[in-house]
């Protein structure tokens, strides 16, 4: 099918209102990092405190993510989704509260790393959704079209919220943008979650749970190629930061950091133009390597206007490389365990994104910013020895029956010895 037809395909089976609802819950999420810095620095002046509740925010996040995506898969998107939306958006509120009140560090640490632990997980779960919609009507083949699509989202989602948070900061008061986060999750983050695309929850009544044992190697190994990716993203936005600053324009940061975004959206969409017998493993690799090389294309960079053009660049291989790793994770899931699967994936690009920023801040300080472009070069370099490293495991699990491959037990059957 054409990948016209195939996305038109994936609007019939979805509907409008979904798509719409997921790419607005998502906001939220993408506001959140920016805003709760802005909202420190503000009330503070400091960025010591403001960075420490941002990085209190991703780690609650990633920790977060696949507690979440487990009791999601045991109780239902429903239940656990709107409940997550719900109390995410009085932590947001909470946290506003304390920063406005000047109230300890710690207390407003503590406040976002509660938003980051309830993060509703509206990208991961929409995956899900989309194996389940497309799994009933006899549409799985376009399971790889519909990541593509979601990569892109993502990609949308996370331009669209920190540009959000400055349009708000610059017209209204350093609260705004963090409440309007909550309102978001309270409208569409609890509309996506009880619509009826969601999923039913795998717990019968008076029957025992025991979930599906996951491959733990495969998907360790898929969490740290997300973790990479994420170093990737954390290391080049520092990177950028510091660049910006010592141009003497540090507002240009954010858009040349656009870029990247916008240049991966646009990546992700087109591969949906991929042929059927490009398989996954090929596809990891292939993209595993063209990610490592884009990269070195930073340590080119000496100005705004050669980064612009290296984002744009750089961001042609990110989409395709998340895709085909969120891919890989969704063919190795067991049964019933694809909601734990997915937000693992998510919670290690959080993860990465942390580590990478962080260390780029450090290497940035001692040498300025070629030396947080490291950061990103050195993660490019570990997500291809990964792919190297692990493609034979992946691809041998991917051609094992799929009885075998997701060992798919009943919920009242004994637990394996």
């Amino acid at each position: 099918m054409p990948a016209l037809g195939a996305y038109r395909a994936l609007l019939r089976a979805a509907g409008p209102q979904v798509l719409l609802l997921s790419f607005l819950a998502r906001l939220p999420n993408a506001m959140g990092p920016l805003g709760v810095l802005t909202l420190v620095v503000a009330t503070t002046g400091s960025y010591g405190a403001a960075g420490v509740a941002a990085g209190a925010l991703g780690l609650g996040a990633a920790l977060g993510g696949p507690a979440v995506g487990a009791l999601a898969d045991r109780y239902g998107q429903r239940l656990v989704g709107g409940t997550a939306a719900a109390l995410d958006a009085v932590a947001y509120a909470g946290l506003v509260v304390a920063a406005v009140g000047h109230a300890p560090a710690w207390l407003v640490a503590g406040c976002a790393a509660l938003a980051g632990l309830l993060t509703p997980q509206v990208g991961p779960f929409m995956r899900v959704r989309w194996v389940t919609l497309l799994g009933e009507r006899g549409l799985t083949r376009l399971v790889p079209t519909a990541f593509s699509y979601e990569g892109a989202v993502d990609e949308v989602s996370f331009v669209a919220g920190p540009a959000l948070v400055g349009v708000f900061a610059l017209v209204f008061p350093p609260a705004v943008p963090l409440l309007a986060a909550a309102a978001l999750l309270v409208v569409a983050g609890l509309t996506f979650a009880v619509h009826p695309s969601a999923p039913p929850a795998l717990r019968a009544p008076g029957v025992a749970y025991r979930p599906a044992r996951l491959p733990r190697l495969a998907v360790v190994g898929l969490v740290v190629a997300m973790a990479a990716m994420g170093a990737v993203f954390g290391g080049t936005q520092t990177g950028v930061t510091a660049l910006a600053e010592s141009a003497g324009r540090p507002g240009a940061a954010g858009l040349v950091y656009a870029l990247l975004g916008i240049g991966s959206a646009t990546a992700g969409l087109a591969t949906a133009w991929l042929p059927a017998h490009f398989g996954w493993p090929a596809r990891y690799l292939t993209f595993s390597a063209t990610l490592a090389i884009g990269v070195v294309a930073l340590l080119a960079v000496g100005g705004t206007g050669s980064a612009a053009a290296v984002m744009a660049v750089v961001g042609l291989a990110c989409a395709p490389y998340l895709i085909t790793v969120y891919g890989l994770a969704e063919r190795i899931a067991p049964a019933g365990r694809a909601g734990v699967v997915m937000t693992l994936m998510a919670s290690g690009i959080v993860a990465g994104v942390a580590a990478g920023s962080s260390t780029a801040g450090l290497l940035a300080d001692a040498y300025g910013f070629r030396g947080a472009f490291a950061v990103p070069v050195a993660a490019g370099a570990g997500a291809l020895l990964l792919a190297v490293l692990t493609v034979r495991r992946l691809r041998t699990r991917l051609a094992a029956p799929a009885g075998v491959r997701h060992d798919p037990r009943p919920v009242d059957s004994p637990a394996p010895r």
